[in-house]
């Protein structure tokens, strides 16, 4: 007597093919995950801005990703890997330094460049000022008074009445207006213009 086999061979290819189907499956969409774009988001903004954790107007500037020029702020569709952007020098700040940054598939990655107002020195000694102008930004650039000079120095102008520095005294201040100001030195027939822009 013949015994009946329990082994159905349907069965049997299914268990064969479901696993391998399952496998490609598998391999298919890990490809298309690792060869999905990544999105680069680059900006630049005012580092003193910033600090002060106000809402930051972004900084219109050319930044260079892997040899590729754009104009900030952008978004950067690219493949997963390394990249350099490199943000340009514009008037009125220093230039950052350049951001490494890798992007993953399917992940934004953020590039910001931070620019530092550049502050701009006028010396004040007993002969006046050691500039006749300077040119600044309103409401960014730092203006620094200083007073190398061993004898206090005085001038008047712009918004102050008078400002008197002692020996190796200094004094900042960033001016909120557009506008032209004119100073002049108290002991010298010196003067400075600040044009503010």
């Amino acid at each position: 007597m013949r015994r009946k086999s329990r082994y159905n061979r349907t069965v049997g290819k299914l268990m064969f093919v479901l696993p391998a189907i399952a496998i490609i499956v598998i391999g298919i969409y890990a490809f298309v995950q690792l060869n999905s774009p990544g999105t680069l988001i680059v900006q630049a903004q005012d580092a003193s801005c910033v600090q002060l954790q106000e809402n930051c107007p972004q900084l219109q500037v050319a930044v260079t990703v892997n040899g590729k020029e754009y104009t900030t702020p952008t978004t950067i569709s690219v493949g997963q890997g390394n990249y350099v952007a490199t943000f340009s020098t514009i008037e009125y700040y220093y230039p950052p330094s350049s951001r490494d940054v890798a992007v993953t598939p399917g992940h934004t990655t953020y590039a910001v460049g931070l620019y530092q107002p550049a502050t701009k020195f006028v010396k004040v000694t007993q002969s006046g000022f050691n500039l006749t102008s300077v040119a600044v930004l309103h409401g960014v650039t730092p203006v620094v008074w200083t007073n190398p000079s061993g004898s206090t120095v005085a001038f008047t102008g712009g918004p102050f009445s008078q400002l008197t520095l002692t020996p190796g005294e200094s004094y900042t201040y960033i001016f909120p207006s557009i506008g032209s100001y004119e100073f002049s030195s108290v002991s010298t027939n010196s003067t400075l213009t600040v044009q503010v822009n």
